[in-house]
């Protein structure tokens, strides 16, 4: 049987054997504390440099990137009837002929394409070279002015839209400025058709092109540009563009693409010397080349400072 003093030096082992367990027992707490303190912290940096990173990553999206809209347009014009112009005379009858030829014409030779998918550039060069039966022309187009126009015409490079193709329109002005351009991008040769797609506008900054000395408001758009052609409507530009070889006044509404390198003004010199089939301002061949412009191929040389998604 426990003397007394036994049960005392007993009774104080259990009480310092209590203590060192509730010491462990808080120094354990305080450890889970901490690291509970920690893990909070470290959450809550995580999600600032998450919200940071997102708004970074929207900031250079909205800087670099863009999504282009490429409105479906397939239409082709309808057929007229020629005894409706009867009362007009025979030269008015003789150019529905004509037209509704064209639109027939359309119909058996268009080439339709699916537009660009996705976002596009909003910066970056395009090098492309335009190989004609009467030489090389190459053009430098520039993403930064008209983005969603150089995604189209690059996009239909390398889709190869324009190979084979004829030039179907060239303007001869006496004035200065007046009007000095190759047309060309219709597979069909007619001015009357497109990818089966239309692009919207980018026209040039206010003060990107001097104004003409008339007062008219015309644009000069200089020797060596490199621009989309459309119809007076609103977004309706497609596939054809045009080669400024001489100052040309313009409306300011149509986008310019880039520039001409100057041994390809030297060949829209030589095409344009040759000139065009009739002299005569009222006859719709004065404005067709004399001697036809057929463009072979149009290759993708080089694309650079793109930026990285």
């Amino acid at each position: 049987m426990s003397t007394n003093q036994e049960r005392r030096a007993e009774a104080r082992q259990r009480l310092r054997e209590q203590m060192e367990a509730q010491a462990r027992r808080e120094k354990q707490l305080k450890i889970v504390a901490a690291s509970v303190v920690v893990a909070v912290l470290l959450g809550i940096v995580g999600v600032v440099a998450w919200i940071n990173y997102d708004r970074k990553r929207a900031e250079e999206y909205a800087a670099n990137w863009l999504t282009c809209e490429y409105p479906t347009d397939t239409e082709t014009p309808e057929l007229l009837d020629p005894a409706e112009f009867e009362d007009q005379g025979p030269e008015v009858v003789a150019e529905v002929e004509e037209f509704n030829a064209q639109v027939e014409t359309v119909e058996d030779t268009k080439r339709d394409a699916e537009p660009p998918s996705g976002d596009q550039a909003r910066r970056g060069i395009a090098e492309i070279t335009i190989t004609t039966d009467r030489g090389e022309i190459p053009v430098t187009l520039d993403r930064s002015g008209a983005p969603c126009n150089v995604a189209s015409f690059v996009h239909l490079t390398e889709q190869r839209y324009f190979d084979d193709t004829e030039c179907h329109r060239l303007t001869v002005s006496e004035e200065e400025p007046g009007l000095s351009v190759l047309q060309c991008g219709d597979p069909t040769g007619t001015g009357l058709s497109g990818p089966g797609y239309s692009v919207v506008d980018e026209p040039p900054a206010a003060d990107a092109l001097a104004l003409a000395d008339d007062g008219s408001g015309a644009a000069i758009y200089p020797r060596g540009t490199v621009a989309m052609a459309k119809s007076q409507a609103p977004d309706s530009a497609g596939s054809q563009f045009f080669l400024v070889y001489e100052d040309s006044a313009l409306p300011p509404e149509y986008t310019v693409m880039g520039t001409i390198g100057e041994s390809g003004l030297e060949v829209l010199d030589d095409i344009a010397e040759t000139g065009v089939k009739s002299d005569d301002p009222s006859d719709r061949d004065n404005q067709v080349p004399r001697r036809p412009v057929t463009i072979e191929t149009v290759v993708l040389d080089d694309q650079s400072g793109l930026p990285e998604k």
